[in-house]
């Protein structure tokens, strides 16, 4: 009976160590990433645009925010009256388009009198690093190299370039300044150039009056 005893216990802790298995634990730490869109256009300065023609020789040779084009006053530097600043901050490639939000120009005091847009004009510069006609470019201006009637509403004004580079980034990236013109019959290589007869000389005149339109501009993503 005892011989037996000591056999039957040996097989039984045989059999346990045979069998047994490593002790595990599993636990999970979600992870996520949200990619939230960010577009945003910030007009900093030049808000509100008003030429006031005064004289003949505003007549004659148009009002300007550029220096080599300004008629009457000639400043010596670019008139911050007339200029447009704006910067864009992009997490993805975008587009800018703009326009006016009427045909043409509708007077304030009489509806019925109207001017027609391209007695306005701009020229557009990057102050950025991104560079127009490298990863963005601007047909209306040639990139940037000539002078552009306003046009109305939707005109895309700077949108990416391809695949050359991507347009996203922040402020220091897309920094740009329009620069105003009435009256100055600036005539490029634009799609669209400006009125080719200054005010004074164009028939009928223009009637007296305050002429509004509203500028639009819409910023999308690519």
């Amino acid at each position: 009976m005892k011989k037996l005893s000591i056999l039957v216990s040996g097989l039984l802790l045989w059999g346990a160590t045979t069998y047994a298995q490593a002790v595990r634990d599993r636990n999970v730490i979600p992870l996520a990433v949200n990619l939230n869109e960010v577009l945003r256009m910030t007009i900093t300065d030049g808000g509100n645009i008003e030429f006031t023609f005064n004289s003949i020789d505003d007549y004659r040779f148009g009002i300007s925010g550029d220096a080599a084009t300004s008629g009457s006053a000639n400043p010596n530097t670019s008139d911050p009256m007339y200029v447009s600043n704006f910067t864009i901050a992009s997490s993805t490639r975008w587009e800018l388009s703009y326009g006016a939000e009427e045909a043409t120009f509708i007077g304030t005091d009489n509806p019925a009198n109207t001017l027609t847009l391209d007695n306005v004009g701009f020229s557009l510069t990057s102050n950025g690093t991104h560079t127009l006609g490298t990863e963005i470019t601007s047909a209306p201006t040639v990139d940037g190299a000539q002078v552009s009637a306003l046009e109305q509403f939707p005109i895309v004004l700077i949108t990416d370039n391809g695949n050359i580079a991507s347009s996203a980034g922040d402020v220091t990236d897309n920094d740009f300044t329009i620069t105003w013109r009435c009256g100055t019959a600036e005539v490029g290589g634009a799609p669209s150039t400006m009125n080719p007869t200054v005010l004074l000389e164009q028939n009928p005149s223009p009637t007296p009056d305050r002429y509004i339109v509203n500028v639009l501009f819409e910023l999308a993503s690519l």
